[in-house]
C-alpha cells in the first residue's frame, strides 16, 4: 500500500506539473501552436522511433547470431518502448524524457550507466545457446555464492561436445494414443 501511495503520489505531482508548463507555454505563444507543438513532437518522436527501434533490433539480431549476450541492445530497447510512451503523452516535460530516451548517444549512455550499476551474466554451459538463463540482478557489493555457475539441476545436462552424435543409437520406444 505504502509503493502504491508513492507511485499515485508522483504521477500526480508530474501530471500537475505537464498541466502547469502547458498552461505557461501556451499563454506566452497561444493554445494553437501549444497544441501543434505537442502533435509535432508526437509525430517526429514517432519517426525517430521507428529509425531507432529497427536499428537496435538489427544490434540485437547481430548480438545473438555471434553467440554474445544483448544486454545493453536489451536495455536500450525497453528505453526506446518508454521514450515512445513518453511522447505519445502530451506535454513538454514528457517530450523532452521520451527524446533523451530516443536519441542513441543519451540512451547508450543510460544502457551503460545500467549495466554499470548492475550485472549480467549468462548462467549455464560456456559457449552454447541452448538452455541459457540471462539474469538481470542488481549487485550489493558481493556476489552470490555460486552466481555464475550452472544451477545444482544444470550438472546432468550434456555439455555441447558431449551431446549425442549422429552415429548414437538411442533407445527407447514411441507410443501414440490418438483421443
Amino acid at each position: 500500500m505504502f509503493l502504491f501511495r508513492h507511485i499515485f503520489l508522483t504521477i500526480f505531482v508530474f501530471a500537475l506539473t505537464e498541466v502547469v508548463v502547458l498552461s505557461q507555454v501556451s499563454d506566452l505563444i497561444g493554445w494553437g501552436w501549444t497544441i501543434l507543438g505537442v502533435v509535432s513532437t508526437a509525430m517526429l518522436g514517432s519517426a525517430l522511433l521507428r529509425h531507432q527501434g529497427f536499428d537496435t533490433w538489427m544490434r540485437i539480431n547481430k548480438k545473438l547470431q555471434k553467440g554474445e549476450m544483448p544486454g545493453a541492445e536489451m536495455i536500450e530497447g525497453v528505453l526506446l518502448l518508454i521514450g515512445g510512451a513518453l511522447l505519445i503523452t502530451p506535454g513538454f516535460i514528457t517530450d523532452a524524457v521520451g527524446f533523451m530516451f530516443l536519441l542513441p548517444m543519451t540512451r547508450q549512455g543510460l544502457a551503460r550507466w545500467a549495466i554499470g550499476r548492475g550485472m549480467m551474466e549468462a548462467m549455464a554451459q560456456k559457449g552454447s545457446a541452448n538452455g541459457n538463463v540471462w539474469v538481470y540482478q542488481q549487485t550489493s557489493g558481493q556476489t552470490p555464492p555460486g552466481f555464475g555457475s550452472p544451477p545444482p539441476f544444470m550438472n546432468d545436462v550434456p555439455r555441447s561436445s558431449e551431446r549425442v552424435s549422429s552415429g548414437d543409437i538411442i533407445e527407447g520406444e514411441v507410443v501414440r494414443k490418438d483421443d
